[in-house]
């Protein structure tokens, strides 16, 4: 119907441009093409006849031209139509498939270059709602393999307590300790997904990363010190960064506990805090165990716990929550590492002086 109605349009101003245009333009080339004596009368009685069956042939040939351009140009625009059209009937079925969880349908444009555009943005959606079940899927299980393991302790120090295996006093305390792990659990749980859809809520003041990194060494040395480890904060200078401080707080949190997590009793982590053109850094270096190079690209995964860690106290969510909060900062955190036993550097980066994607 659109080509026909663009044929109709482009055919009727034809018509009527042809036909005010070409008798006239017929009839000054006839006046002016007589003899000198007789030009005065081409316009006449003679003229007059021969620009009406002119007129008149003009009338049918146009009627003629326009009812067979009319025919073809219906033919061709059906042809052109079952063209386009049964490429997109493929791809709303294939999307049609991929809404009822058919993520392994995929869609053919058919060779035309915007469908096939269209196709290709269609099979990317159905990629990544694929990887979003899968992630979904995994989180599932990994959470309830995460929380079985203290319920099971509990329930476990309950029956011994029961049985007078252990006091009140012992079952109270590993309760205790069981279900803060739980609670941590679901506390980073929430953070992580709120930071995930963009709906984490940030409080975005001017913040000192040279303070926050002496706060929260400070308040870790004495862990550090159970172990004969050193930490100790390097300041090349203090950049002042618009951020969350509790957020930005717990990310440095994070990434100490987990460097305390990896390196050996005496060994030693440094937190450096510099400035840069565009972004401000704080970067976490340790001496421990390091990441293999088929682990780099999983630390920041979910319940992720790679070769070295010394105890499971953790949630195993720690880096994840860490990276979250720094991409709701819009900046970026990044892991580096030689290889086993080399150590790891963790970096973070916020921009200078710009907000994240989240607010309060």
């Amino acid at each position: 119907m659109a080509n026909l109605a663009v044929l109709a349009a482009g055919g009727l101003s034809f018509a009527v441009t042809f036909r005010l245009l070409a008798p006239e333009i017929f009839g000054r080339r006839l006046g002016a093409g007589g003899p000198p004596e007789g030009r005065g009368q081409g316009a006449g009685s003679g003229g007059s006849g021969l620009i009406e069956t002119f007129n008149d042939s003009v009338d049918i040939a146009l009627l003629v031209s326009l009812g067979v351009g009319i025919i073809v140009a219906a033919v061709i625009a059906w042809l052109v139509a079952q063209w386009i059209a049964d490429p997109i009937d493929e791809i709303r079925t294939t999307t049609r498939a991929i809404a009822d969880g058919n993520y392994d349908e995929r869609a053919i444009g058919g060779g035309v270059e915007e469908l096939d555009a269209l196709a290709h943005d269609v099979n990317q959606l159905a990629d990544k709602l694929d990887h979003t079940e899968q992630r979904r899927a995994r989180l599932l299980s990994d959470v309830t393999h995460e929380m079985r393991t203290p319920l099971a302790s509990i329930d476990g120090f309950v029956e011994g307590a029961v049985d007078g295996v252990f006091t009140t006093t012992e079952m109270y305390e590993a309760v205790t300790d069981e279900t803060a792990r739980m609670v941590r659990l679901v506390e980073d749980l929430s953070v992580l997904s709120k930071a995930s859809e963009g709906a984490l809520a940030l409080e975005f003041i001017p913040v000192r990363l040279g303070d926050i990194a002496v706060t929260v060494a400070d308040r870790l040395r004495p862990r550090f010190n159970e172990r004969d480890a050193t930490l100790t904060a390097v300041i090349d200078s203090d950049p002042v960064v618009v951020g969350d401080e509790g957020r930005l707080d717990q990310v440095l949190t994070n990434l100490l506990t987990n460097a305390l997590g990896h390196i050996a009793d005496g060994g030693s982590v440094i937190v450096t805090v510099d400035q840069g053109t565009d972004a401000a850094s704080m970067t976490v270096k340790d001496d421990g165990s390091g990441i293999a190079p088929d682990d780099i690209e999983h630390v920041f995964d979910r319940f992720f716990r790679g070769a070295g860690s010394q105890g499971r106290s953790g949630t195993g969510l720690g880096l994840s929550v860490a990276r979250g909060i720094a991409r709701a900062h819009g900046g970026t955190l990044e892991v580096s590492s030689d290889g086993a036993g080399h150590g790891a550097s963790f970096r973070l980066e916020i921009p200078l002086g710009a907000r994240g994607s989240s607010g309060t």
